[in-house]
């Protein structure tokens, strides 16, 4: 691309992030890798709790807002279905769902509710988790891993480097294992779906 258009177009404030127009490049085609599995691990995360919680508070315990919810998340609630509702469309449960955001839904696995992520929920939402003789995954480790990819992902939605970033040198692992423990079906389907070309 012309040095011109770089400039309008780029702009050099966002190039002095990046050691070259090259590294630039390569972290957009980075950024493209993972954007099949986060997509997939996003919605497959949240339907999957959604339908545990389902069993225990009703169809309606989001947009009823249900009891155990802290104070953030019935915040971030409102907020999407103010968003609903300026777009004038009808709010319903698959609508909301829809949007709210990947830290909502990260922010559940936070030790504030440890009594709604005890291991037999996890079982229930992750139906692939290991056995505690393999490997012992519990809230607060699936906290740390989604809310790490929640932070990748974020990165990439908003266009920032990621490319060379060390805290991100095991994160293809990290998505791959939570879409594993999803399903592993979960799992082929995604990575049939990224070598799709």
């Amino acid at each position: 691309m012309d040095i011109r258009l770089i400039d309008k177009y780029i702009t050099k404030k966002r190039l002095l992030k990046y050691e070259s127009i090259a590294q630039y490049e390569d972290n957009l085609l980075l950024s493209k890798k993972y954007y099949i599995p986060i997509s997939i691990l996003e919605v497959t995360l949240r339907n999957s709790i959604n339908q545990h919680f389902e069993k225990f508070y009703g169809s309606g315990w989001l947009v009823n807002e249900a009891n155990f919810l802290q104070k953030d998340l019935l915040s971030k609630i409102f907020d999407a279905k103010q968003k609903i509702k300026l777009r004038d469309e009808l709010l319903t449960k698959d609508k909301l769902i829809a949007e709210l955001s990947f830290g909502f839904w990260a922010n559940l696995f936070k030790s504030s509710y440890d009594r709604q992520m005890r291991i037999s929920s996890l079982r229930q939402i992750f139906t692939n988790l290991p056995s505690k003789d393999i490997k012992l995954i519990n809230r607060s480790e699936l906290f740390k891993i989604i809310n790490h990819i929640r932070n990748f992902r974020n990165r990439i939605f908003h266009h920032e480097r990621i490319v060379n970033k060390p805290e991100f040198q095991n994160i293809e692992n990290e998505i791959n294992e939570i879409l594993n423990y999803l399903d592993k079906e979960v799992l082929d389907f995604s990575e049939r779906l990224n070598n799709v070309h």
